[in-house]
């Protein structure tokens, strides 16, 4: 069963109707692409969590040169290519759009030291935005982020936007400081960068 969602400018995409995914909000993303305005274009840019591939749709359609969507269901993931792919000249430039049905913390994990065991391109690419966005209630955050902090996926540049419950906090860690919170309704964004 699917539903759909509006991108910004009144695109529609699909999303999978069920209790595993919980797509962000039309505010939130548009309060998102607001804050970080013309920055995005010709960025690198990585979803993880990607759910139905929404962020990354938003962020193509900002102008981002390189979109990486990692999403563990193979048929949440399917829908997430199949939307990225539905928008204009996304065609044209399949090169620049990647979906990788994996786990998160795993796939990071390669990043981490000196081994590398992709080999679709991502070997050198660094993310100058990287989306995370897991179910709200699973405790994975901190974890999660020290795992992202040590990889090569990120530059002192790169910004980290965590979209989490209101009533989460995540704290600055001798990793990374907190740069801005910001809150929407029952939806809070901390974004971070490295020290």
């Amino acid at each position: 069963m699917k539903t759909s969602l509006t991108l910004i400018g009144g695109k529609r995409i699909e999303s999978p109707k069920s209790n595993k995914t919980r797509p962000t909000t039309l505010m939130v993303r548009q309060a998102i692409f607001n804050i970080l305005n013309k920055k995005v274009e010709n960025s690198n840019w990585l979803d993880l969590f990607s759910g139905s591939g929404a962020i990354s749709c938003e962020a193509f359609n900002h102008g981002a040169k390189k979109i990486v969507a990692v999403e563990k269901d193979r048929i949440t993931a399917n829908l997430c290519k199949k939307n990225l792919f539905s928008l204009k000249d996304s065609q044209s430039r399949d090169i620049d759009i990647n979906i990788i049905c994996k786990d998160v913390i795993p796939w990071i994990r390669n990043f981490i030291g000196t081994k590398l065991l992709e080999k679709n391109n991502l070997e050198n690419i660094k993310f100058d935005f990287i989306y995370i966005d897991p179910p709200y209630k699973n405790n994975i955050y901190k974890s999660l982020l020290i795992d992202l902090f040590k990889s090569h996926l990120l530059t002192k540049k790169t910004i980290v936007i965590c979209e989490h419950s209101k009533n989460e906090v995540i704290k600055k860690d001798p990793l990374w400081k907190v740069e801005d919170t910001r809150l929407y309704g029952q939806t809070k964004l901390t974004f971070l960068v490295k020290i």
